[in-house]
Order: structure tokens, then C-alpha cells, then sequence
């Protein structure tokens, strides 16, 4: 790799916001005025990328290495976490969430006292800690300044504000029978199964759980057997697996690391590694297979870990591995978001493709004729407020997949295209759907194509706005992604490390400030942004499309630099192309011709924000 154009580049740009911001620039041919570093390092970049674009190329790259601890975010439940800020005597000043009910008593906590002292030395420190009805709870401390990234809420930040302040944070999603009810819901559990899916979270056994209940045993065992194919699994292990993993929900579980885990919870590396397996979800001779040990060596690994924890159960250990590597996780981003669901609309989760997890959103009514509504690149998981009401007032109800690789649904294992088509039948099986219509936006356009022609008798009518065309953009495009478009055409081996660039870049002001800047063409948009709520549901809507994983936005990407072309549609219905006046002229409409009684129109003064700003001609197309 050739490294003489990068040391000169970010000597001069200062920064990764700013030198990731130039090449995405440059590509477009699109300069603002900016001065300084900004204004040296683009007239750099100006320069050298017709003469030397892999060396420019590289820049980008080396963008990549930029840390997740000073870019990215994470969206945690607020229902997860427990609070507890510490003065510099070591008295509790202020707590928030259930922490007062887990260390009831101010000071005699040796193991609480322990972490604050940690974090006053080191900054920031990870522990399990035994609370006050003996439970053991992954724990995170830092001091003041290392906590002001995360969101808190005012209160907590009043406490932080002193002198040599500790803010220690419990994540015990476990423990929350709201997260519990929630998961137990997206999976679509009957209530008897939800009580014994919830039940089993903290019973030792099945059997144990449907005693506290009040359950026979063969009832008990054949509900679990409903909830293992919801879940698209076998055993009550497996179940608490799957529950623990959505209520956890801060990345895609990270790749088994004993290093990190063994000093949280004191541990061997040894027995981090074993209780990392068990975490996973094997039984303890599965371990000692997956290991190369003996099951007897496991079988003492995990007496040991279980006593240096004092947990009593190998089933408890699991679920605090499996918390304490998802609260590593969201201490190792630059903000941890607290969000709680919204109300108006449920989470569902089934067992899509080859059992994998696969997550949509049904706004309702159930009574309702369903439209399928694909999301973009981007953004566009939840629908703003006022494209719902108006949808379900004109009947309809509606439906949004997350594609493979985006939001809460796991990436495809195989083919993109046939497994996200998988995905949204299974989506209607779950459902008892015949037929649908379909809306599609920019990125989304291939997935849905693909299912209608694989299942043009489900599909009753399409509508597309603003769809992307094979083979790359016109000049006069200026939309958002339109500079990802371009580069990832003319390098194609530069998708992937794109992908994570956005992943990078999801702490809130700096996706606050490139809406501004990407809507900075359509007043109607960038008035739209200056209203609070929109802004606020965009970049929650961004961060949870690139929550997990960046694995979709690379796959679908990397279609169209393959050379992906519009499928064949036969039978499926009638097609709408929606095109926004202000996303610039109209692009040919050739590769849309060959749609069923395809129609066209241009939706006058909307730019890419017609969601927001012109709900009303996106209701009238799916309800016409």
C-alpha cells in the first residue's frame, strides 16, 4: 500500500470527521467553502485523486482505523440499566432505575466500594457484582469525565457534576420483567409460553419454573416446545439464548474474548473461556468438544467459576458472561443511547432463513390490507408518525422487514437476495398473509424486486420512490447516498470498509451535522430537520439500522457494483415509480419500463425527507 499521499493528508485535515468528509466530497464533485485544515486538505485531495486515486483511495482506508470509542453509538433499553452516582467520600449521591433496591445499604457493599475505587485509579472498570438479594450483576464504573459522552438524563449529569464523582452503571437486562414481557412479545409467545420463557430466565429448571407457576409438568414442557420453533430453536437453553440476546440488543454478540472477560469477573482464562462456551449456549460437554478438553476439566472450570462468582448455577453464569460482554461492548463506544420501545408500533422477531433472527415492525391494525414498506440505505426502520396515521386511516397496515444485515435482523449466511426474498415470506407465513403491497425506497429496491419475482401472486401492487437503477446514478443526483453510489462503483473493494466508515460515524452530532450537510440542497428538508422530533427519529432511526452490524448496507452495495438488474415481473400486480422533484432530473426510466402497468410521476418540491414532508402523496399511491 502506498503511503505517501495519507501522512500529508491527515497532517493537514487534523481529523476523521473532516478527512472522511473531504473524499466523500471530492468523489461528488460537490465543495462547500470551508477554511483551514479543511480548505488545505481538500485542495490536497483535488489534486492528487486524478493522478493517483488508489493513493486517495488509501486515505479512506486508513479513516477506517478511526476508533469506535470516539465515533460510534449504541441504543440500549432504559429498562436494562441501574444507576448509582458516588461522591469523593464514597457516599451514594444520587441513583436512578432500581440501583437503591440492589444495594439497599450505603457503604456496605466491599465489592461496590471495590469498582468505584477501580474506576478513581484507572478511569473506567467492569466487575460482577453480588447485589443485595444475591443475585451477581455485570457492572461498569467510571469517573466523571469518562461518563460525559453517554446520554444520561439531567439529573444524572447534575450528580456528575463535582468534584472526583463516580458514576457506577448496572446492565441487568435479566432482571427486567418489561424486557422480558417485550421479548416474549416479538416472538410472538402465547401468554402460557411467555410466562414459562420469562420463568425460566432465573428458575433453575423447567420444571422449577412451572411449579412457581402453578403448570404441570407435561403442559409446561409442551409450551416450551411452541416457543422453541418460534424461536427457531430446540432446547430451554437455547430459548433463554435467544430471550437474553434481544434483551441485550447493544451489537451483535462480539466474538468469544477470554482476555476481557476473565479479569471482569475474576476468572482463569481458562475458566473465561469455558463459561464463554457455556454462554453461548453448549452444554457442558459441547464445550469440552468445542475446547478439545475432557468433560470432567470443563465440569471443574465451571465449579470454579461458579464459586469465584458465587453463582450457583451454570445456567446463571451463561447469562452473566453473555451481559458482561454487552455492557464491554457499550462502554467501548464513544455514546450509549437509552431508548425505550415506542408504543405505537410492536417489535416482532421470527425464525427466518436457516433459523436465523429476523426483526419487523407491525404498526397495525391487524384488521388492516398489510403494505410491506422496504427501508433505505440508511434510515427508514420507523415510519414518522403522520405517514402511520395516514396509512391505517385509509385502512391499511403497515409493515416494515429489517433486511439482512440491518437492525435487529441478522445478516444472510448465503445469497443476499433469495435469503431477504426467505425472510419476507417467512415474515407472511408468521403472519397468515396471502398478499401484500409493496413500497420501496432507494436501497430496498433489489430486495423487493427479488420477492416479487419469486412471488408475483403475493404481491398485489408495487410502489418505488426514488428507486436506485442498475448500473450507477446520473449526474444530477444529489441524494444522501448518492456519493457511497458512486464510490462503490468505481471501487468496489472499498464497500466494506464504507460500510463501517458509517458505522463509525453514529454518534448523534455527527449524524446531526451530515443530515445537515447531505439536506443542505432542499429547503423543505432542511426545514424539515430543524423540527426536534424529526431530527431526533432520523438519527435514532440511523443508529439502529447500524446498531448491529453494517453487513447489509456492503451486501446491497456490493450487488449493484456486480451488476445487478431489474428481475423479471410477471403477474405481480401494477407498479408505481415515484420520483422527488427536488432529488434532481428525473433518471431515465428504461430499466423501470419492463415493470407490470408500470405508471410514472414526479412528486413536486419533495426532496429525499417526502416521508416527512410530503406524506400525503406517498399515502395517496399505496391506498390508490
Amino acid at each position: 500500500m502506498n503511503r505517501r499521499l495519507a501522512p500529508s493528508f491527515h497532517a493537514r485535515a487534523g481529523s476523521f470527521i473532516v478527512s472522511s468528509t473531504i473524499v466523500i466530497d471530492h468523489l461528488c464533485g460537490d465543495f462547500s467553502p470551508a477554511g483551514g485544515d479543511h480548505a488545505a486538505a481538500r485542495t490536497l485531495l483535488e489534486a492528487a485523486w486524478p493522478k493517483a486515486p488508489d493513493e486517495a483511495a488509501d486515505v479512506l482506508d486508513e479513516t477506517i482505523a478511526f476508533s469506535f470509542a470516539t465515533g460510534s453509538a449504541a441504543l440500549v433499553a432504559k429498562e436494562a440499566v441501574a444507576i448509582g452516582v458516588y461522591g469523593a467520600n464514597g457516599r451514594l449521591v444520587h441513583t436512578a432505575g432500581c440501583f437503591g433496591d440492589l444495594f439497599p445499604l450505603d457503604g456496605a457493599h466491599p465489592d461496590l466500594a471495590e469498582l468505584v475505587k477501580a474506576a478513581r485509579t484507572r478511569e473506567t472498570a467492569i466487575k460482577g457484582l453480588q447485589t443485595a438479594d444475591g443475585t451477581v450483576v455485570a457492572s461498569w464504573a467510571a469517573r466523571a469525565p469518562a461518563a460525559t459522552n453517554w446520554r444520561l438524563d439531567d439529573a444524572i449529569r447534575q450528580a456528575l457534576d463535582g468534584r472526583d464523582r463516580v458514576v457506577v452503571l448496572v446492565f441487568a437486562p435479566s432482571r427486567s420483567t418489561t424486557l422480558a414481557a417485550r421479548a416474549a412479545e416479538a416472538f410472538g409467545l402465547s401468554p402460557l409460553e411467555a410466562r414459562l420463557a420469562q420463568a425460566v430466565l432465573s428458575a433453575p429448571t423447567l420444571e422449577i419454573a412451572a411449579a412457581q407457576l402453578g403448570v404441570g409438568r407435561e403442559t409446561a414442557r409442551d409450551a416450551m416446545r411452541g416457543a422453541a420453533a418460534k424461536l427457531g430453536v430446540r432446547r430451554t437453553p437455547d430459548i433463554v439464548r435467544r430471550m437474553l440476546e434481544l434483551m441485550c440488543a447493544v451489537h451483535d454478540p462480539a466474538p468469544p474474548d477470554a482476555d476481557a472477560i476473565a479479569p471482569a469477573l475474576g476468572l482463569t482464562i481458562s475458566e473465561a473461556r469455558v463459561a464463554l462456551e457455556i454462554a453461548g449456549g453448549r452444554s457442558q460437554a459441547e464445550a469440552a468438544d468445542g475446547l478439545g478438553l475432557k468433560t470432567e476439566t470443563v465440569r471443574g472450570y465451571v465449579k470454579s467459576a461458579l464459586n469465584k462468582t458465587g453463582l450457583a448455577r451454570a445456567k446463571d453464569l451463561g447469562r452473566l458472561v453473555a451481559e458482561t460482554q454487552a455492557l464491554s461492548q457499550l462502554a467501548s463506544v464513544a455514546e450509549p443511547v437509552f431508548t425505550s420501545d415506542d408504543p405505537s408500533v410492536r417489535l416482532r422477531v421470527i425464525a427466518g432463513t436457516e433459523g436465523r433472527r429476523v426483526a419487523f415492525s407491525d404498526y397495525g391494525p391487524t384488521s388492516g390490507r398489510p403494505v410491506c414498506l422496504f427501508h433505505g440505505f440508511v434510515a427508514g426502520r420507523s415510519l414518522p408518525p403522520a405517514l402511520v396515521r395516514g396509512l391505517q386511516a385509509r385502512g391499511l397496515r403497515p409493515l416494515v422487514p429489517q433486511r439482512p444485515g440491518f437492525g435487529l435482523t441478522e445478516r444472510a449466511r448465503s445469497d443476499y437476495l433469495k435469503t431477504a426474498s426467505n425472510d419476507l415470506l417467512c415474515l407472511m407465513r408468521a403472519l397468515k398473509l396471502e398478499d401484500l403491497v409493496i413500497f420501496a425506497r432507494d436501497g430496498g429496491v433489489a430486495a423487493a424486486l427479488e420477492f416479487a419475482s419469486r412471488h408475483p401472486e403475493r404481491v398485489r401492487a408495487g410502489v418505488l420512490l426514488n428507486p436506485r437503477p442498475p448500473g450507477g446514478l446520473p449526474a444530477s443526483h444529489r441524494t444522501p447516498i448518492a456519493t457511497f453510489v458512486r464510490l462503490s462503483l468505481a471501487k468496489p473493494h472499498l464497500i466494506e470498509s464504507l460500510g463501517d466508515l458509517l458505522r463509525r460515524q453514529t454518534r448523534t452530532d455527527l449524524v446531526e451535522a451530515q443530515l445537515r450537510r447531505a439536506l443542505r440542497a432542499w429547503p423543505s428538508d432542511l426545514a424539515a430537520l430543524d423540527d426536534p422530533a424529526i431530527r431526533r427519529h432520523l438519527v435514532l432511526d440511523i443508529q439502529a439500522q447500524f446498531a448491529h452490524s453494517s453487513s447489509g448496507f456492503v451486501a446491497e452495495h456490493s450487488l449493484h457494483a456486480a451488476g445487478w438488474t431489474v428481475p423479471p415481473l410477471t403477474g405481480a400486480g401494477s407498479w408505481l415509480v415515484l420520483h422527488s422533484q427536488g432529488a434532481g432530473q428525473e433518471p431515465p426510466r428504461r430499466p423501470w419500463s419492463s415493470l407490470p402497468n408500470v405508471e410514472f410521476r414526479t412528486i413536486p418540491n419533495a426532496g429525499v425527507l417526502a416521508q416527512f414532508t410530503h406524506p400525503q402523496a406517498l399515502i395517496d399511491a399505496l391506498a390508490s
